[in-house]
């Protein structure tokens, strides 16, 4: 996934030497790894006596897993890199800032992939084979030249040229890795009268939509949420374009909410619940990471309801244990960042982190504008809750919540993150909205 490539951009520089101009040494793996730079933390890279040439192939079966060879190019020229790959498979090209790559789907049969690109001015770049969901095989790797008109490969600008390390040209569920994730939206095509609701296999493969669910032309995913629209449930009289998370990953057969009351195996439970909840959960205590930037706010409706999104949650099976809030008021050209603890069945417990939540006439000094990328994370460990604000590397503010008491460490609770934009506005102009950019969502759990 492109999480995990971007993130491997730094490791490029321990590739091995470049070898002659315009050549793939060992481009069938008939000489195992030699010359190729190996990335294999958790083992998932190894050699495999099934090829479609020759008599070995290379296999990755883990996201961790990377094989790399630098080569020489030609300035100023057109080449295609082709790859063989049975099952799933990434590959790709970095050349200077650019990097040119192809998602292969899992196929039973060997199949050629093509990457086509322009060399720019770099005469050095780097061949990358990585995971992509699933098992694959990679053999008989060529780079050729061609004077033919052809469409180029997707590129992206890393991080360290200071892109996002994101392609505008690709879905959502391929920018990021939305298999964990269903998403709840402000429509109501099937009119049921609730929103409906996107599951983790359709955003995998790739679903958008161009009024709420998105890729924006820096790559980040765009998430809106207008005043008017359907509500997830009688319970909340507000719209949402919100990430939810499913452990499950697509598993169908194991259910969205617990079991009988109990939880199971697609939520996740504090280390501060009985054993028997750990036990069932899908996991226990978890991190919620995230780098974003609201773009927009909305303007109209009554003055406690302006200018205020969630951007990020920890939801119970009724209750939230955290939400974490946006605001910029009208008048404002910076917004607040505040958290909110829940008891179950009790009213919210406010904590500001940057500005306040208030803020209503003074401009919060320490405040975020509307379109500046920010991080949070929220990190959830027995009673307690830790929630970070970031920026450039540096933190902004912190906060840590003590939940001992508020009902969450007991049997028949279960938690789930949620990461979007959750419009707070009910009362404002049927057409006005919020809106946030994520460039980086990632739900661990230990």
């Amino acid at each position: 996934m492109l999480k995990f490539l971007a993130a491997s951009f730094g490791i490029f520089a321990l590739a091995a030497a470049a070898p002659a101009f315009a050549q793939i040494i060992n481009p069938s793996f008939e000489n195992g790894f030699e010359n190729w730079a190996e990335e294999d933390p958790d083992d998932v890279v190894t050699v495999s006596g099934e090829a479609n040439e020759g008599e070995k192939s290379a296999k990755i079966k883990g996201k961790s897993g990377l094989l790399q060879q630098a080569v020489t190019l030609a300035p100023n020229a057109t080449y295609v890199l082709s790859v063989d790959i049975r099952g799933a498979g990434l590959a790709g090209i970095k050349v200077g800032d650019q990097v040119f790559f192809d998602r292969h789907k899992k196929s039973k049969k060997w199949q050629t992939v093509e990457i086509a690109f322009d060399s720019g001015a770099a005469d050095q770049s780097v061949i990358f084979l990585g995971y992509n969901g699933a098992e694959g095989r990679y053999d008989n790797l060529r780079l050729t030249t061609t004077s033919a008109a052809i469409e180029k490969a997707v590129s992206v600008v890393p991080k360290s040229a200071g892109g996002s390390g994101l392609s505008p040209d690709l879905a959502p569920g391929q920018n990021f890795d939305l298999l964990g994730w269903t998403l709840s939206t402000p429509a109501d095509e099937n009119r049921d009268g609730k929103a409906d609701t996107i599951g983790e296999v359709d955003l995998a493969r790739g679903y958008s939509n161009p009024k709420y669910f998105y890729t924006g032309p820096d790559g980040g995913l765009v998430m809106i949420a207008t005043t008017g629209g359907a509500t997830t449930s009688k319970n909340t009289k507000n719209v949402r374009s919100e990430l939810r998370e499913m452990l499950r990953r697509g598993n169908k057969d194991i259910n969205t909410r617990g079991d009988n009351g109990m939880p199971n195996k697609n939520n996740w439970v504090f280390s501060a619940a009985p054993q028997s909840a750990q036990d069932a959960a899908g996991a226990v205590d978890g991190t919620l990471r995230a780098t974003l930037a609201v773009n927009h706010v909305t303007t109209t409706g009554e003055d406690k309801q302006l200018g205020v999104t969630v951007i990020g949650q920890i939801h119970g099976k009724d209750d939230e244990p955290l939400k974490l809030f946006y605001r910029k008021r009208p008048d404002h050209t910076k917004g607040s960042v505040y958290a909110s603890h829940e008891p179950v069945g009790k009213d919210d417990v406010y904590y500001d982190l940057l500005g306040s939540r208030d803020n209503r006439n003074d401009e919060p000094a320490n405040g975020i504008a509307l379109d500046e990328k920010f991080s949070y994370e929220i990190k959830a460990a027995g009673n307690t809750i830790d929630v970070t604000i970031t920026q450039d590397g540096n933190t902004l503010a912190k906060t840590s919540i003590n939940q001992t008491g508020s009902g969450y460490d007991v049997e028949r609770e279960f938690m789930y993150f949620k990461a979007g934009a959750y419009n707070q506005n009910h009362t404002g102009d049927a057409d006005d909205y919020v809106k946030a950019t994520f460039y980086a969502i990632e739900a661990t759990h230990p």
